[in-house]
């Protein structure tokens, strides 16, 4: 079946949902990198039942009504690439891992730089949390929808009882981290989000 999109409004900016028939095989940022997700040409299609439930569903993530997501996948990638997308799916809401842990258990323990790029190039933004990955001293890292953003998903899930308080946490951390860089200091580290109930849902769909 023809890859279909659907563009949606939110918080952290448009976003592009992809599907592969009634599987969601990407959500891409509203400036994703052109290449950094490889996908076949895709037609616009607003009424495809799997891009609607990705939409409702994110709408509620977004107002703090929903801590998981039920929705079959279809990730395009290599093996390993497959693993380590399998591995975000199971960190809980609100939680964070570091690299080494992701490739810890995906049973690679040398395989830390391998697991980043991996993580770069995670199709299905949000929905398989790779911004719940940060780096082993508590770094942001890199991100492909900005730090800003990834501060805001990781203040949503830890508490935040507003989307305006969560932005208002991203603009801090976005204009501390500007400052340092401007005063050649390292910027302060972010506390880690406390965890939150629920659990990623970790079925890839058969």
């Amino acid at each position: 079946m023809t890859y279909a999109y659907k563009l949606m409004n939110s918080p952290v900016g448009e976003l592009k949902l992809v599907a592969n028939g009634n599987r969601l095989a990407a959500i891409l940022w509203e400036n994703d990198k052109p290449n950094r997700v490889r996908l076949p040409e895709s037609i616009e299609a607003d009424d495809r039942p799997i891009l609607l439930e990705t939409e409702r569903q994110l709408n509620e993530y977004f107002a703090g009504t929903r801590d998981r997501f039920d929705l079959e996948f279809d990730f395009q990638g290599t093996e390993f690439q497959k693993k380590v997308w399998a591995a975000l799916l199971t960190i809980p809401f609100g939680e964070t891992r570091s690299y080494s842990d992701i490739a810890t258990q995906i049973g690679n323990i040398n395989a830390v730089r391998a697991v980043g790029a991996a993580n770069g190039r995670n199709p299905i933004s949000i929905v398989a949390p790779c911004h719940r990955v940060i780096g082993a001293s508590g770094d942001l890292t890199g991100f492909a929808g900005g730090l800003a953003n990834k501060m805001f998903l990781l203040s949503l899930e830890a508490g935040q009882t507003s989307l305006e308080a969560a932005a208002e946490s991203a603009t801090a951390s976005t204009t501390a981290a500007a400052t340092a860089m401007a005063s050649r200091e390292a910027p302060a580290k972010p506390a880690r989000p406390a965890p939150a109930r629920g659990t990623q849902s970790s079925l890839f769909g058969n």
